[in-house]
């Protein structure tokens, strides 16, 4: 893709909001078949130790509404000047209508917002934030974009790869005209890796069947269904240090800026040995690269930027003018990155799920 700059378009206010659930590590030696050593062992190389997941009856779309709930109230944001609703999940409420759609009337939004889902995970804050950026480009005032999942949607419930990795969040973000510097962005897909992060069976190209349904054990010791997300974690992190750090750099030649430009890297948490490996190749200094979301409310999916924002970086972004980098990657496989400019927006501290905001 080629790079893609806009001008007069920013962030002015973004909520995240996780389920109600704290879950440590330990607690779950029993369901997913873990010792003490291994346990630790985790701790250790990856740095789990808890995640935050909703309710059973809960749905991204549930989280994402408080978030939104929470800028109407919290700020003069009009709701009637919303013109487009984007949702990024793959825990849609249903195959089909869009959930975007029902969210709109949940939401009070006028009936003159379009409204639409985007199927994507770890890389998708970024794809829906640059179609919200390329929205107000073409002339509409506000976008709210969502992003989030519920990680039982896609994850077997004892697959101890994967799921002890998993937390459920849902953010919302505005996007509006705004005076504003430069922003710059630029995506990337590559189809041939698709089998490395994957549900196999369930969708048309493999139907769901009572086989595909059955939870088995499998050669790498997780018990997990073909209608469960299975990673090639070998793969993924393989992929990930390969394309990101060239991401970053090509990113800021193009906007023209230097490392010491930029206040903040703010990468998908998928793990923090990534992350730290990752800015390692960027030479960028550890405390501009946070990575303890995935730590403490679990891997957030596409809400693990803004999770992060909102965890973690709260102050700085409510009280200062700032320059970042930011980066997604993950299932597709595909990537991207932007570098934006914050202007003291709206970044309350992470929300827990109430089930009176349904």
């Amino acid at each position: 893709m080629s790079h893609i700059s806009f001008s007069n378009i920013a962030i002015t206010a973004m909520v995240t909001t996780v389920g109600d659930q704290i879950i440590a590590l330990e607690d779950e030696k029993e369901r997913f078949g873990l010792d003490d050593e291994t346990v630790a062992r985790l701790q250790k190389t990856i740095g789990l130790k808890t995640r935050y997941i909703a309710q059973d009856d809960v749905c991204t779309s549930d989280l994402c509404v408080q978030s939104a709930k929470n800028i109407f109230e919290h700020t003069a944001i009009n709701k009637e000047e919303i013109e487009a609703l984007i949702f990024v999940t793959q825990s849609a409420d249903y195959k089909a209508p869009s959930t975007a759609i029902i969210m709109q009337d949940r939401l009070g939004l006028p009936k003159s917002c379009a409204a639409f889902d985007i199927n994507l995970g770890c890389s998708g804050f970024i794809y829906g934030l640059f179609t919200a950026f390329s929205y107000v480009n073409s002339g509409m005032k506000k976008v709210l974009l969502c992003v989030g999942d519920v990680n039982r949607h896609f994850a077997g419930e004892k697959d101890k790869i994967l799921t002890p990795l998993m937390g459920d969040a849902g953010s919302a973000i505005i996007i509006e005209q705004t005076p504003s510097a430069q922003s710059f962005f630029a995506l990337y897909s590559d189809g041939s890796g698709y089998q490395h992060l994957i549900i196999p069976k369930g969708g048309l190209r493999e139907p769901s069947s009572e086989q595909s349904r059955i939870p088995t054990l499998r050669d790498d010791g997780s018990i997990r269904s073909d209608e469960d997300l299975f990673m090639d974690g070998k793969e993924v992190f393989n992929f990930a240090i390969k394309t990101v750090p060239p991401l970053i750099k090509e990113l800021l030649e193009y906007a023209g800026y230097e490392n010491d430009a930029i206040d903040y890297f703010v990468l998908h948490q998928a793990n923090p040995y990534i992350l730290k490996t990752i800015a390692s190749r960027l030479k960028v200094s550890p405390e501009k690269v946070p990575l303890e979301t995935g730590q403490i409310y679990g891997n957030q999916n596409s809400a693990s930027i803004p999770g992060t924002i909102n965890g973690f970086l709260s102050e700085p972004f409510q009280t200062s003018d700032l320059t970042i980098a930011i980066a997604g990657f993950g299932i597709g496989l595909s990537w991207g990155g932007a570098v934006l400019h914050t202007h003291a927006i709206y970044a309350p501290k992470t929300l827990r799920y109430t089930k009176d905001e349904r």
